[in-house]
């Protein structure tokens, strides 16, 4: 049996990162994983150091491959990862200890996952024999995320550490996106590693095959589905994230078919909104044309998406009129549900490459005439605000109309109203042009989500609009974004409210307002000065458009707070109804009195 090893006993420090003993190759457990990041093309990580991974974290120390950032918090870090694979693809990663670090990244983790965001989370662990003794910042690290990543693992030992990494990365990048989670015990983290020839792949290729999706990659497709899609009167394209990697395909498609697109929130700009085709984004808060359109097709086709509640309303009522619903999706899991469905496990690109050659051009002359009648009528619309006060949905056309034309723009949003606004009234024109908390619903995850994406993309404007609400729960990551000096713009929109919630209340609650009032937000400007960040503020519509334009033009990170007033959230498709069922503003006045369900 090896020997403990300390660093000094190794004579390891900086560059000499291993020793020849005995004739065989040593090292520690830190420097094989942090190769096997290299070797796994990782350039950023997320780290935040305990007692537990400091083995780990220690690698880090005089090297240059992988740059690492501090957040102030274990979960800010893991809402940075997400954002920068959301913005990229490729796999956030983070570092943890055990205890504390790792239940504070259960929620990202979650987020991560729902979002098919590939997410790679390594935690420290109490050593293998104090495990399960209630040891000093122990959890049961594997028992709380095996339900929720794709593959959580803790390691045994340190020979196996090099596969195991590499079988992480794979499994997390594969089929649908996801997070894997392993968990590394203090004496593994501290061992010394042997380079030998035996290969320990094979313990873990039934992980692999059971978490890669076997991909119908056939590039044929059944002769029925086409004459379906061909002769339908009234088909739409229901899209989701899935698609994103074929917005080009897509569009050829939709084009070549002359076939409606609507899209989940995680797939808007996938075909760009000011196309003649695009229905917008559907479902709860979606675009009333959208819904309507789905609510009467009798063909819907449905790449990359899962049919999610909030974008299906009560399933028993959905597409009455389908007479056909072909599902396509990446992973079998996500085609779990009672519509009649024609399911097809197949990547949506491969599904797209099959069917273009032979999709016909049908003119479906009163389908789009009744559709250009939805959008004409049912525009995503509100009350303006009295005097010279505004709203949410000005602050965010403003920001629409002064990047509307920039290619390199990238928005986050926390959860809220200031999200579904920000769906509504900004015009989307390519995908993952947005990074947001879909299935999860995170608030407090924008401010985590634009430092990743800005990091990952540090040429491009990186805009987070947030509400009060979830910018206070983040609100020590302004920390992060001074000390790394990151360029985000923070639009806060600020209305003292947890304002979605408030609408509920309103509606569902008899206005039964608890536990939703902000009436103690602090001074964002000092705080903003005790950072060192520029602040900026609005609140009249004389000067929005001009703080605006400073705002979005002003060097380094700079938050503007835009003091709006409260209003509800509409379209609304109102609970345990039907998906056209939808709750719309009236003509003259936003009370609640004036709303109306259209018939």
């Amino acid at each position: 049996m090896l020997r403990s090893y300390t660093r000094k006993s190794m004579n390891c420090v900086g560059k000499f990162s291993y020793k020849k003993i005995c004739n065989k190759v040593q090292t520690f457990a830190g420097n094989v994983l942090y190769d096997r990041l290299v070797e796994n093309n990782v350039k950023h990580a997320w780290v935040y150091s305990g007692g537990a991974v400091m083995p780990l974290v220690d690698s880090f120390y005089d090297k240059t491959n992988i740059k690492y950032y501090i957040n102030t918090h274990e979960q800010h870090a893991g809402h940075s990862a997400t954002g920068y694979a959301k913005s990229t693809q490729n796999p956030g990663v983070v570092l943890v200890t055990s205890g504390p670090g790792l239940t504070n990244m259960i929620t990202p983790i979650l987020d991560a996952t729902n979002d098919s965001a590939p997410l790679v989370v390594i935690s420290g662990q109490v050593s293998l024999g104090a495990m399960g003794t209630q040891a000093f910042q122990e959890c049961p690290a594997v028992d709380l995320t095996k339900h929720i990543t794709k593959w959580s693992y803790t390691v045994r030992t340190v020979q196996e550490l090099p596969v195991v990494i590499d079988t992480a990365f794979q499994i997390a990048t594969s089929g649908r996106k996801g997070a894997v989670h392993i968990d590394i015990p203090k004496c593994v983290a501290s061992s010394l590693y042997v380079k030998t020839n035996e290969n320990l792949d094979h313990k873990f290729m039934y992980v692999r095959n059971k978490n890669n999706v076997l991909l119908n990659n056939d590039a044929s497709i059944d002769e029925s589905i086409i004459n379906i899609i061909n002769n339908s009167n009234s088909p739409v394209l229901y899209c989701g994230a899935g698609c994103n990697s074929y917005s080009e395909l897509l569009s050829t498609f939709a084009e070549k078919a002359n076939i409606p697109v609507t899209t989940t929130l995680h797939a808007m700009g996938l075909i760009p909104e000011n196309h003649k085709l695009s229905l917008k984004m559907l479902g709860m808060h979606g675009s009333a044309f959208a819904n309507y359109s789905i609510q009467n097709a009798d063909c819907i086709i449905a790449l990359g998406s899962r049919f999610d509640d909030r974008t299906t309303g009560n399933l028993q009522y959905y597409a009455p009129k389908a007479k056909n619903i072909i599902h396509v999706n990446i992973n079998k899991k996500d085609m779990k549900n009672s519509l009649n469905t024609t399911k097809i496990d197949m990547d949506a690109g491969n599904f797209l490459k099959a069917l273009i050659p032979y999709c016909s051009y049908k003119s479906r002359t009163e389908w789009m005439a009744k559709i250009e009648q939805w959008k004409t009528k049912y525009p995503f619309d509100y009350e303006r605000p009295l005097n010279n006060t505004i709203k949410t949905q000005c602050a965010i056309k403003s920001l629409n109309k002064h990047t509307i034309n920039s290619k390199n723009v990238i928005f986050t949003t926390g959860v809220g109203n200031h999200q579904m606004f920000a769906c509504q009234y900004i015009t989307w024109k390519r995908p993952r042009q947005i990074i947001s908390s879909g299935s999860l619903g995170v608030m407090g995850s924008s401010t985590g989500y634009a430092i990743g994406a800005q990091i990952a993309n540090p040429n491009a404007t990186v805009v987070s609009i947030d509400g009060d609400g979830s910018f206070n729960m983040s609100i020590s990551e302004l920390q992060t974004i001074a000390k790394y000096k990151l360029p985000i713009k923070i639009a806060l929109m600020n209305d003292d409210c947890l304002s979605m919630v408030s609408t509920w209340e309103k509606l569902f609650f008899d206005s039964r307002h608890v536990a939703t009032s902000n009436l103690c937000n602090p001074n964002y400007q000092k705080i903003c000065n005790g950072y060192g960040i520029k602040y900026m503020v609005c609140d009249s519509k004389d000067k929005l458009d001009e703080v605006t334009n400073n705002f979005l033009h002003a060097d380094g990170p700079v938050l503007c707070e835009y003091k709006v007033t409260k209003d509800m959230c509409l379209p609304l498709v109102k609970p345990g109804c039907a998906l056209d069922n939808m709750l719309l503003y009236g003509n003259d006045s936003e009370r609640l009195d004036t709303a109306h369900i259209p018939s």
